[in-house]
């Protein structure tokens, strides 16, 4: 927290400044109008005052299944200026990070956790981890073994709860720094947690948030009478994990980015979520289509907020955008990675208390004209 607030201190952004005005667009939905103070998105648009480090390494632990061993990477600020440019699980190269260089004096850091998509990797969404770590985070992302790149398309009812259980695992092992994270010893902060996810990963969010599983869908799949992935090796002892909930304490605000699997929650179980969402979607999502209105619909209570992006496609939100999906009307990769990393860094910082972000999330500064916020 220290080196983040010293630079915000130093751009005059503990008051935000007003002279915007907010225009309802019906529905509880705000269009978001210009001439707004501009310090606040400046910082939160353009990379922070460190290098982005990057290495990968692995985190083994004791899962409900028994031993599991994640492929793990993480990103953390740098004072380093030279070295070499990751290439992220040898399929998207990057010039936003520095392999191997040493952590930045100053710590300890914040810590931010990231849940890739099904059939994704760790870096799936690197552009955000860079901007993140950039801006004084220590960011954590394990593959979700047997759900990446290149594990194949099939679920199965444990890989449900092994994603929660990755992302509890991967706070647990940045707070003892053993090994090749030794370097981290000491550095990782356990106040303000906070988490990212994508598409499968929204959903690893809400569970973690607190969200109840729908016991009716649960019964359905142990008398056969629903036989979808969720169900496939579903028993009654896999159905106590679920029934006892995933929730993890620890972690307090969340960004969730294009979720989906709304019916295993239904709308009471999200209205249990007890923990700010901020929840990120794209109109022309083909993937997740109506199940963002519903989940949002779902979410209970006023410290929610949903940035709904005009064009906005399900890769939108992974370095994947303009390459995965090529429709007319999609928004560019570049003008999608900023909305996501002002309103996604805006987020993690204002509910830390090292930024007034409160100017962003009521609509009144002006971020981008694709942009609809909804609270």
């Amino acid at each position: 927290m220290e080196v983040v607030m010293r630079w915000c201190v130093g751009l005059g952004l503990l008051v935000v400044g007003c002279g915007g005005s907010t225009k309802d667009s019906g529905e509880g939905d705000v269009a978001v109008d210009p001439g707004s103070e501009v310090d606040l998105l400046t910082l939160l648009s353009e990379p922070g005052q460190f290098t982005a480090g990057y290495r990968v390494t692995e985190v083994s632990y004791d899962s409900s299944e028994g031993p599991r061993t994640l492929r793990f990477a993480v990103w953390y600020p740098s004072d380093a200026t030279e070295g070499t440019h990751p290439r992220y699980n040898n399929l998207i190269e990057t010039d936003g990070a520095l392999e191997g260089v040493d952590l930045a004096m100053g710590g300890p850091f914040p810590v931010h956790l990231y849940s890739h998509g099904h059939q994704g990797y760790a870096e799936a969404s690197g552009f955000f981890m860079e901007h993140l770590a950039s801006h004084g985070f220590i960011v954590a992302a394990p593959d979700h073994t047997g759900n990446t790149t290149f594990d194949g398309g099939d679920r199965d009812t444990e890989i449900y709860y092994l994603r929660s259980e990755d992302i509890g695992a991967s706070l647990d092992a940045l707070g003892a720094a053993q090994g090749d994270l030794a370097f981290l010893s000491g550095q990782a902060s356990d106040v303000g947690v906070t988490a990212s996810g994508h598409s499968f990963g929204g959903y690893t969010l809400h569970s973690l948030a607190g969200a109840q599983y729908d016991t009716s869908l649960i019964a359905a799949c142990l008398d056969g009478s629903d036989t979808t992935a969720y169900c496939s090796t579903m028993d009654t002892d896999k159905a106590a994990v679920f029934e006892a909930g995933l929730s993890d304490p620890r972690i307090d605000a969340f960004v969730s980015m294009a979720p989906g699997d709304f019916r295993l929650f239904g709308t009471d179980g999200l209205a249990a979520v007890d923990r700010p969402i901020l929840h990120m979607t794209g109109d022309l999502d083909p993937q997740t289509g109506g199940v963002a209105d519903d989940i949002w619909g779902a979410l209970a209570g006023s410290f929610h907020r949903r940035v709904d992006i005009a064009g906005g496609g399900h890769q939108t939100f992974s370095d994947f955008s303009g390459v995965l999906e090529t429709f007319d009307g999609l928004i560019d990769a570049e003008a999608g990675f900023r909305i996501v990393n002002v309103y996604g860094l805006g987020w993690v910082l204002h509910h830390r208390g090292e930024v007034d972000g409160t100017e962003l999330f009521d609509g009144t500064l002006d971020v981008d004209p694709a942009v609809t916020l909804s609270r």
